[in-house]
C-alpha cells in the first residue's frame, strides 16, 4: 500500500503542460504571415498643383447645356432635338477646343440615350464633356 502513495504522489510533482510545441507553432504561423505578406509600393505620379495666385480669370464660358428628360427628349437651349440635329447643333456651336458640354440626365432615362449624346458631342469634336442627374 506504501507503493501506492508513492506512485500517486510522484506523479502529481512530474505533472506539467509542456508549451514548447505550441511555442514553435506560433513563430511558424508567424513566419508564414510575414513571407506570404506582400509589400507594394503603389506607384503613381506626382503632380505640381498650380498657385491660386497665379491664375488668370477665365473669360465667360459656358458650356453648352444639354438635357435628357425622363421619356428620353433630348433638350438643347430647351428645344428639342434628335440626335442627328443635335450632333449637326454641336459642330455649329463648338468655337475651340475648349469648348465644353454639360449633359444633364433624368434619372428615369434610358443609358443609351445619355451615350448617344455623348457620341454626338464626341463626333462635333467636344473632348470635355460632363454629365449629372437629377429626378
Amino acid at each position: 500500500m506504501k507503493r501506492k502513495h508513492r506512485l500517486e504522489s510522484d506523479l502529481g510533482d512530474d505533472t506539467r503542460i509542456d508549451l514548447s510545441p505550441m511555442i514553435d507553432c506560433i513563430f511558424i504561423l508567424l513566419i508564414f504571415f510575414i513571407v506570404t505578406t506582400v509589400f507594394v509600393d503603389e506607384t503613381g505620379f506626382e503632380m505640381m498643383k498650380p498657385d491660386a495666385a497665379a491664375a488668370q480669370p477665365q473669360e465667360d464660358a459656358r458650356p453648352i447645356q444639354i438635357e435628357i428628360t425622363a421619356a428620353d427628349q433630348i433638350r438643347l437651349d430647351q428645344a428639342p432635338l434628335s440626335i442627328s440635329q443635335l450632333a449637326n447643333r454641336l459642330g455649329n456651336l463648338r468655337i475651340d477646343e475648349e469648348t465644353t458640354v454639360s449633359i444633364r440626365a433624368h434619372g428615369d432615362s434610358r443609358h443609351q440615350t445619355l451615350v448617344e449624346v455623348w457620341d454626338a458631342a464626341r463626333a462635333a469634336g467636344i473632348s470635355k464633356i460632363s454629365f449629372t442627374t437629377f429626378n
